[in-house]
């Protein structure tokens, strides 16, 4: 046998070898279908033919992916039923279709045979997305829960429903507000034990959402005490039921910031008269409770910052002034009144000469009469005449 020769057998029994071992590959699913059960809801099926030379050890399962964006991929557990069930909320993928592949496997590996090529399947909303709203929340109120958001367009008309994440549960309208307030409506659920799922929608579009829960924000007073400022909150109300709340204060001194947290109000801490305090709080359920937490509250400012020798400062300003002022007001008055208090007193030479004209004018005596004074005891005698001098007589 030629060296030609022996390499052709050779050639041919490692080809039969290689054929024997080679792969083979599993069918394809088909028909591959959707159906919306809800609007939060969908259900998709497919068909796949078992190859009849498929060993009856090898176990076949479906692997499928969602591929929302073209750059995330989410791949579900493997199923070894033909269908699946899922939810899709277009607030969370911010689209209103989306892909998935679906590939049947084997689970574990059997024998020399390998996994089918995936099947793609667009699946799309009934309705486009449509941004509606924002900011959607809702808080629990005593025997239902209040929810409230902000409208992107305030024109145009918004048809709310809800359905909780309990199985088979039905879509239902939301309530409107009774007191006319705007942009809110109430759900019939008083509790957390399942999952809400909201329906926004318009005649042209929609949106499906999950909403966000909150606590409302209580109202914190602030209250001066002998060196301290006291912080304590309003009544909590219905939303948390008997779950402790945790707060927490942010807190501006002098322009130092600082956290503080507490489980039972008041919050007592340090004042300094002398510093300007700013607060921002929020409260959040503790560990034994559904975890929620409220919004963030507005800044709420007590007292000024202030310099630690203003007061001094203060003094040395104001007195002056207040001293000045009260001198030149004296001295108004005083000029104004001077009469009173300063009466004038006369020149005592004046007073004499008056007095001498005075007690002239009471004496004078008839022309031509002499009139002599009789005195009481020995005194001297004066004898007047008219057109005389007064003389002395012994």
């Amino acid at each position: 046998m030629t060296v030609a020769q022996q390499f052709f057998i050779y050639l041919c029994a490692t080809t039969m070898t290689f054929n024997c071992k080679a792969d083979y590959q599993l069918p394809e699913p088909t028909d591959v279908t959707y159906r919306w059960d809800d609007q939060f809801q969908v259900t998709v099926s497919w068909s796949w033919k078992k190859p009849d030379n498929l060993p009856k050890n090898c176990t076949v399962k479906y692997a499928v992916s969602r591929y929302e964006l073209p750059q995330s991929v989410e791949p579900l557990p493997r199923s070894l039923v033909n269908h699946f069930t899922v939810k899709y909320f277009t607030e969370d993928e911010h689209s209103d279709h989306w892909n998935i592949s679906i590939q049947a496997v084997l689970d574990p590996v059997c024998s020399h045979w390998k996994e089918s090529r995936p099947v793609i399947k667009t699946i799309k909303t009934s309705k486009r997305r449509t941004e509606l709203v924002t900011d959607f929340r809702c808080s629990l109120e005593s025997h239902r829960t209040k929810c409230f958001w902000k409208p992107v367009n305030e024109s145009v008309k918004l048809n709310i429903s809800y359905r909780t994440s309990e199985e088979h549960d039905k879509i239902r309208a939301c309530d409107g507000s009774t007191s006319h307030e705007k942009d809110v409506c109430y759900l019939n659920v008083n509790n957390l034990n399942f999952g809400i799922y909201v329906l926004v929608e318009t005649e042209t579009g929609r949106n499906t959402l999950k909403p966000k829960f909150v606590i409302p924000l209580p109202k914190m007073n602030i209250a001066e005490d002998k060196g301290y400022l006291d912080l304590t909150w309003e009544d909590r109300g219905p939303a948390v039921g008997k779950c402790g709340l945790n707060y927490s204060v942010c807190i501006t001194e002098c322009n130092k910031v600082r956290t503080l947290h507490t489980k039972e109000p008041p919050l007592k801490i340090l004042y300094n008269k002398n510093c300007q305090y700013k607060f921002q709080y929020s409260v959040q359920t503790d560990q034994y409770c559904i975890p929620l937490s409220s919004d963030l509250s507005e800044v709420i400012t007590h007292g000024e910052n202030r310099s630690p020798d203003e007061m001094l400062t203060v003094i040395a300003i104001v007195v002056p002034i207040i001293l000045s002022v009260s001198v030149i007001l004296s001295c108004y008055c005083f000029q104004r009144n001077r009469e009173i208090f300063c009466p004038r007193i006369p020149d005592p030479s004046t007073i004499f000469k008056e007095m001498m004209m005075t007690g002239n004018r009471d004496s004078k005596p008839i022309p031509g009469d002499l009139y002599k004074a009789e005195p009481e005891s020995t005194e001297h005698i004066i004898l007047v005449s008219e057109n005389t001098i007064p003389q002395e007589i012994s």
